[in-house]
Formats: structure tokens, sequence, C-alpha cells
């Protein structure tokens, strides 16, 4: 019989989910958002397992954050597909904010945490490193990406009027402006040293910002960046979605520009400069 360890196995069952979600994701039928897994017309029929490679555990939890980029897990879930591969007992637990995922992969289930996760870029890395994770070096697998260049950075409704896009330049005298009244400048960002970080700091700094000294860079989970803006409690904000199409459906904000669109720019920029061939 094939051995595995169970984050090998998660591995295993993960791209086995993939592959049904690629093969049946177009196929049609009634949809209904409240259906059970336990019902008949929403369930999977098992797969013919060879017993060679039947599971080592059947049990995993699975952590997502409140993103599109985990629908995967979470319709994997309601679908049946981990019982299909007989990964009968996984559960999909809400995680409050990238560093609780953090944490709680740390943990494990057996001390209370998880075993995987819809997750940032580039945290595996950096939780195999120990570099989050206070020297403690958790080893991680990546199964699949689940969104590129897919981000966006969204602006505050104070500044419609100054047309923000690519090109963050007509800030810098806006925030100036603000910041010597005595309002604190922010922008959020999801993780610390995450894509949304990188991706903030290029845009501002481009635009000739300095995102160390002229605003505050701040950390936020992604469900709260509205009620951030629509509080005035910040300017600009990076994330995934939905909650750049909720900046807007709540009148709130824009979205100044998607991060496939900054790096498109970033990589013409450093083919300019024969950085790249």
């Amino acid at each position: 019989m094939t051995k595995f360890s169970r984050r090998q196995f998660i591995i295993t069952a993960g791209a086995a989910t993939t592959g049904s979600l690629i093969a049946h994701g177009c196929s049609t039928g009634p949809s209904n958002s409240s259906a059970s897994t336990d019902s008949a017309s929403n369930t999977v029929p098992a797969a013919n397992i060879n017993p060679a490679d039947a599971p080592e555990v059947t049990t995993a939890k699975l952590g997502f954050i409140a993103l599109t980029d985990a629908a995967p897990l979470i319709i994997a879930k309601e679908k049946g597909y981990f019982d299909k591969y007989g990964m009968t007992g996984v559960e999909i637990a809400k995680q409050a904010s990238w560093a609780v995922t953090r944490d709680n992969l740390v943990l494990g289930s057996g001390g209370g945490g998880i075993d995987g996760a819809h997750i940032l870029t580039p945290m595996p890395y950096l939780i195999s490193l120990g570099t989050i994770t206070k020297g403690n070096k958790v080893p991680m697998y990546i199964l699949a990406r689940l969104n590129t260049n897919g981000q966006g950075i969204s602006v505050a409704n104070t500044y419609k009027d100054l047309k923000i896009g690519l090109d963050s330049s007509p800030l810098k005298e806006a925030f100036a402006k603000s910041k010597s009244s005595g309002k604190e400048i922010k922008a959020a960002v999801t993780f610390p040293g995450g894509t949304h970080d990188l991706w903030m700091r290029y845009w501002l700094a481009a635009g000739g910002i300095n995102p160390d000294q002229d605003i505050s860079t701040i950390v936020r989970p992604p469900p709260q960046m509205v009620q951030n803006v629509k509080v005035g409690n910040m300017e600009t904000f990076c994330v995934g979605e939905p909650w750049h199409a909720q900046t807007v459906n709540q009148g709130v904000g824009y979205t100044a520009l998607t991060t496939g669109e900054l790096g498109k720019t970033i990589q013409r920029k450093l083919w300019q400069c024969g950085q790249i061939g």
C-alpha cells in the first residue's frame, strides 16, 4: 500500500478536487445555494478507489478567508467532491484574517487549528522558512494557484474627481494637504509582506508617495476593507474580490486598477530598462 503523510494526502485530495471541479464545473443542473451535501441531487457518487490508494486519513480541517478565490474549497465541500475521493470528514472553517490562518496552520488540527487553507501568496513560503512564525518552520505545499493578477486597488470617493488609475501621482498633493491639516492618511493591505502589500507599495512609490513616510500603511482583514472606507478610516486598499465590487455597490469608492494592469506596466518598464528579455 502506498503510504502518505497527512499533509501529503491533503495535497493528493486537493489535486483530485481541482480535477473534478474542472471536469464537472460546467455541468448543468438545478442550482440551490442552501442545498445540503446530504441531498441526493447535490452529491457526487463515490469514486471506485483502489484499496492500495485509499487515503491514510479521512478527515482534514481546511481554512478559508471570505474571498471569491476560496470558491474551490467551498464548492468541493458543498458538492461532495471530498467524500467522493474518500475524505469523508473534511471540515471547511472560515478564518478571521491571514494572521489567524497562519497561527492555525502552525497549530494544526490536532492542536485546535487547521491542516491546510486557501492562503495568500507568499505566506506558504514564509511559513516554511519560519519567517513569519518566529522561526518555527512548518512544511507547506502549494496545490494550485487560485488567483493570479486578479487583485485590485480601490480608492475612496473623496478622490473621485482626481480619476485615479495606474498613475497614483495625483494623490501625492491630496494626501499631503490632508496630512498637513492633521489627518492620518492610511492605505490598507491584508498582510505585511504579502502580495497586496507589495502591489500597494509599488503603486504609491511610482507616483512619488513614500508608503513608509508620507502615509500609514496598515493591515486589515479583507472583509473589513469596505467598512473602513465607509467610515473614513482609510483612503485606499489592495485586496481581492468581492470587496472592490462591494465598495462600488455601496457607493463609498471606486476601483483604480487591477493588479494585472499594474503587473503589465511593471513588466514593460523592466523590459524598457533591459532588466528582462
